[in-house]
């Protein structure tokens, strides 16, 4: 499915830090303030402009799609859809990308369901229909919470979870898998950390001509401007000890294959999945290699109880 945000995303990094960069070199304004003080900025540039409008449901399902609410550990209220797993299949919390919803990866969803998986599309807090406001600890808390609301009221066991996230959620899957076990981890086009991320947009062209001066003005604050939000995946990934499944295209110009390359490069477990199709902005080229991976863990599990 083609997602166009991430376009629209990239502008308004550049347009708003180029406002904080020439009123603060120009008029000596202290635009910007400690890293503390920046936050609010630094936010509104990693999550704004963001898709809220919820597509209408095309699934064709064997098994009740759940429109469901929960709330996190720390109080806020989320959205997510639930399709119950069938017997003896994990089920997968899907982690979408910034600016994005959850119903705009129903053929994610679809394919998972076909085969059986269950199906848990988390909204990130400030996302779709979820309420608050979104940040790095908030990020981890929602998921954190989604795992727990399985557990409690699906009972669905932590081993039996599979986490996949793409893009930014696989920021915010490494962050939660470093920190324990799963039944798998699934990591599609992830950056290394935020700040990487912004300097590549910035200095390939991608946002404006490569020999732009805004462009490197704006290479030059992103490089340098405090930030509180990390989403340091490359100092997480090593740390992750389930079964790991890293996948990027090579036709990738958000976040380059090379960032890909080097989260695997960290974790020398990892299967790796490079893909001479597809973008970043589409999950069709990844969606049968995620599906032999997690055919993988059901196998290893039956080979284990032979034993």
């Amino acid at each position: 499915m083609q997602n166009i945000l991430p376009t629209f995303y990239e502008m308004s990094i550049l347009k708003f830090s180029m406002l904080i960069l020439f009123f603060g070199v120009i008029f000596g304004v202290q635009m910007v303030q400690p890293a503390l003080a920046f936050g609010n900025y630094e936010r509104d540039l990693i999550y704004y402009p963001m898709d809220k409008k919820i597509a209408d449901v095309r699934l064709n399902l064997k098994n009740t799609l759940e429109d469901t609410y929960f709330y996190t550990l720390d109080g806020e209220k989320l959205n997510a859809w639930y399709i119950k797993a069938d017997e003896n299949k994990p089920t997968v919390i899907y982690c979408h990308g910034q600016g994005e919803n959850i119903s705009q990866w129903q053929t994610v969803a679809q394919a998972l369901a076909n085969k059986g998986y269950g199906v848990f599309m988390l909204e990130y807090r400030g996302h779709g229909r979820s309420e608050g406001t979104p940040s790095e600890s908030g990020l981890y808390t929602d998921l954190e919470s989604a795992i727990k609301y399985l557990n409690d009221y699906k009972q669905v066991p932590q081993n039996n979870i599979v986490l996949w996230g793409r893009s930014l959620g696989g920021a915010v899957v490494a962050d939660v898998a470093s920190r324990d076990t799963y039944k798998g981890i699934v990591l599609e086009s992830t950056f290394t950390n935020i700040r990487a991320a912004g300097v590549h947009l910035c200095s390939t062209g991608i946002l404006e001509g490569k020999f732009s001066l805004w462009g490197k003005l704006a290479t030059t604050f992103v490089k340098f401007m405090p930030m509180t939000e990390k989403f340091d995946t490359e100092h997480k990934v090593s740390k992750i000890s389930s079964p790991l499944l890293i996948g990027h295209s090579i036709n990738d110009e958000t976040i380059p294959v090379s960032m890909g390359e080097k989260l695997a490069s960290l974790n020398s477990d990892a299967q790796v999945y490079i893909s001479k199709t597809g973008s970043h902005h589409s999950s069709e080229w990844f969606v049968n290699r995620a599906l032999e991976f997690l055919a993988s863990l059901n196998n290893t599990d039956s080979q284990s109880k032979n034993f």
